[in-house]
C-alpha cells in the first residue's frame, strides 16, 4: 500500500515540449508544485536555503536531473578520515549490491573511470560530450583533474520499456517519454501488475498513531479533496517523505508514550540538518564564441568532474570537498545578457557573438551536519488542513564557507585553462540546498545519538521505518537519490527477511 498526499498526474500536464509563448505567463507550471505546499514552510534564524517541495504520485523524481553517484568508501567514514560528523553504521561494501541493483532497475548512463572517490557501475552507454566539454575536458587533462560523462538514471539506448532519450532539453521539467526514471511512469506500473499493490493518492499524512505497546498501528491521513479524516493500518509502516517532511510527521506523532514525538527518544529527529551549496560560472570559450550555432540542447549535464581537492595536491584549510556538474542550464537561454552591458543591435551582437562558445558549471559541495541547525514544527503557523509547518533553523558554518570559496577559485583556474573568452560568476553569495536536504532521522548504532539503524529502522519502534536522505549521518558532494534508493532496497529485503522470520508483526491490521 501506497499513501501520497498528491495526485497522480497525467503526462498530458507536463507540457515538456511547448514554447514559452504557448503557455500562460510564458511559464510551464512545473507537476506537482503546488502554492500552499511551497508556501508552508518557514525559516527563523536561517541563511539563504530552499528546500523543494513537490505533492504528487512520484515525488521529485518526476522532475530530478536523474544524476546518480555512488558514494565511495571514505564518504561513509567522515569521522575516521576527517575527524567531523560521525561514520556511518554501514560500509560501501555493504550497500554496493544495492547500488548495483538499483542500476539495473533504473537504468543509469555512465562509463568505467576506475576512481575510487566515484566508484564505477552497471552503466547503460555514456552521453556524448558536447564539443565546449571536450575543451574543458583537454584543458582539465592538463591540470590532472578528471574530467567523465555524468552518470544518470536516463537511456541512452530503449531499456525495460522505456525509449531512448531524444535530448529535448527540458529533463527538470517532467520527461513525458520517461526516458529518465521516474517512480510514477517506471515503477508503480509494475507494482499495478503483481496485483499485490495499493495506491491511495490525495491522502495527506497527518501522524502514526501506536497501541499499547508502541508499535506503530495506523496512519491517520486527510482527504486533500473531502478533508475527512480516516486511519490507514498496517503492519509494518515505512516514511518516505524526505528530510524535511518525514520530521515533521514524526514530531506530530506526539503520545503519552511517545512526548516527543515518534522514534524521538534520542531527541534528534530533525536535527543535522544538511544539504548541498554551490557556486556558478558561465563562460564563453574563445575557440567557439563567433562561429555557426549549432543545437547543443542534448540531456541537459552530459559532464562531470569527480572531486579532486582530496588528492593532496594542496593544503587545505577546511574538510570535505565537491564536485562540477556541467551544462545543465539550458543552451536555450543566453544567460550572458544578464552581465553584458549596452543597448539596441550593438547589445543583441554581443549576445549572438558568446552564444556558441557558452559553458557552464557549477559545484556541487559538501556541507557539514551539525546539530544546531535543524527542523521542528511550528507554533505558530498551520497548513490548510491544520497540520504544523516546518520551522528550518539553518546557518552555514566557516567550513562551509572555505570550502565553496575554493570551488569557485578553482572553476576559475579550470576555465581560464579552457581559454575563456569571458566568464561571468553570478552572485555566489553562500546559498543552498538544490533539493538535496539530509540528515534529519540520522542512523547509527547508539539508540542514544541516532534515531535509525543501518536498516533505516527505528530503534524505538521496530515496526517504523525512514527512508530517505534523512537517514545519512554525513554527507559528501555527491548527488543523494542513489544513495536513498540503495538504502531503500536494503531496508525491503531486512523488512522481507525478518517478516519471514515473524519479527515484522505489527498491531492486527
Amino acid at each position: 500500500m501506497l499513501v501520497e498526499a498528491g495526485r497522480q498526474i497525467p503526462v498530458s500536464e507536463y507540457q515538456t515540449h511547448s514554447w514559452p509563448y504557448e503557455l500562460p505567463n510564458r511559464s510551464a507550471p512545473m507537476p506537482g508544485y503546488l502554492p500552499e505546499v511551497m508556501d508552508a514552510v518557514r525559516y527563523q534564524d536561517s541563511d539563504s536555503i530552499f528546500v523543494d517541495r513537490i505533492r504528487a504520485v512520484g515525488g521529485r523524481s518526476i522532475h530530478w536531473n536523474a544524476v546518480c553517484l555512488r558514494f565511495a568508501e571514505r564518504d561513509f567514514r567522515e569521522r575516521s578520515m576527517s575527524g567531523v560528523e560521525e561514520d556511518w553504521p554501514l560500509s560501501y561494501q555493504n550497500l554496493a549490491p544495492d547500488y548495483a541493483y538499483v542500476e539495473k532497475m533504473i537504468g543509469v548512463t555512465g562509463s568505467t573511470e576506475h576512481l575510487d572517490i566515484l566508484p564505477d557501475g552497471d552503466f547503460l552507454p555514456a552521453l556524448n560530450l558536447r564539443c565546449s566539454e571536450h575543451l574543458v575536458k583537454r584543458a582539465c587533462a592538463g591540470m590532472g583533474i578528471p574530467f567523465i560523462p555524468t552518470r544518470k538514471a536516463l537511456v541512452t539506448r530503449p531499456y525495460d520499456h522505456r525509449p531512448a532519450c531524444h535530448y529535448c532539453g527540458h529533463c527538470m521539467k517532467g520527461c513525458d517519454v520517461g526516458a529518465i526514471f521516474s517512480t510514477a511512469v517506471s515503477m508503480l506500473p509494475k507494482a499495478e501488475k503483481t496485483g499485490n499493490f495499493k495506491l491511495i493518492p490525495n491522502k495527506l499524512a497527518r501522524e502514526i498513531l501506536v497501541d499499547r505497546e508502541g508499535r506503530a498501528r495506523s496512519v491517520s491521513v486527510i482527504d486533500t479533496i473531502t478533508r475527512q479524516e480516516e486511519e490507514v493500518r498496517a503492519h509494518v509502516f515505512a516514511v518516505c517523505g524526505g528530510a524535511i517532511e518525514t520530521p515533521r510527521l514524526l514530531l506530530n506523532s506526539r503520545s503519552p508514550r511517545f512526548a516527543n514525538g515518534l522514534a524521538n527518544s534520542s531527541t534528534l529527529v530533525g536535527h543535522y540538518l544538511t544539504g548541498h551549496s554551490g557556486a556558478t560560472l558561465y563562460a564563453y570559450l574563445e575557440n567557439l564564441v563567433g562561429t555557426k550555432p549549432v543545437n547543443n540542447d542534448g540531456a541537459l549535464d552530459h559532464g562531470l568532474i569527480p572531486r579532486f581537492n582530496h588528492l593532496g595536491q594542496r593544503k587545505l584549510d577546511y574538510v570535505g570537498g565537491w564536485h562540477y556538474q556541467t551544462n545543465f542550464a539550458s543552451f536555450m537561454f543566453p544567460h550572458q545578457a544578464h552581465f553584458l552591458t549596452g543597448f539596441g543591435s550593438q547589445f543583441k551582437e554581443q549576445v549572438r557573438f558568446l552564444q556558441p562558445g557558452f559553458f557552464h558549471m557549477a559545484s556541487i559541495c559538501k556541507v557539514l551536519a551539525r546539530k544546531q541547525n535543524y527542523v521542528t514544527l511550528d507554533p505558530d503557523r498551520r497548513d490548510i488542513y491544520g497540520v504544523p509547518i516546518p520551522l528550518i533553523h539553518f546557518r552555514f558554518c566557516d567550513n562551509d564557507r572555505k570550502l565553496l570559496q575554493d570551488s569557485l577559485d578553482r572553476g576559475k583556474e579550470i576555465l581560464e585553462a579552457a581559454k575563456a573568452r569571458a566568464l561571468f560568476t553570478p552572485d555566489n553569495d553562500i546559498g543552498g540546498f538544490a533539493g538535496h536536504e539530509a540528515g534529519t532521522t540520522r542512523m547509527g548504532d547508539d539508540p542514544k545519538t541516532s534515531v535509525l539503524n543501518s536498516y533505516c529502522q527505528s530503534h524505538d519502534v521496530k515496526n517504523l521505518f525512514a527512508i530517505s536522505a534523512g537517514a545519512f549521518p554525513s554527507f559528501p558532494e555527491k548527488n543523494p537519490t542513489h544513495t536513498v534508493m540503495a538504502l531503500a532496497v536494503r531496508a525491503a529485503r531486512y523488512i522481507m527477511d525478518e517478516a519471514k522470520k515473524g519479527n515484522m508483526r505489527g498491531s492486527a491490521v
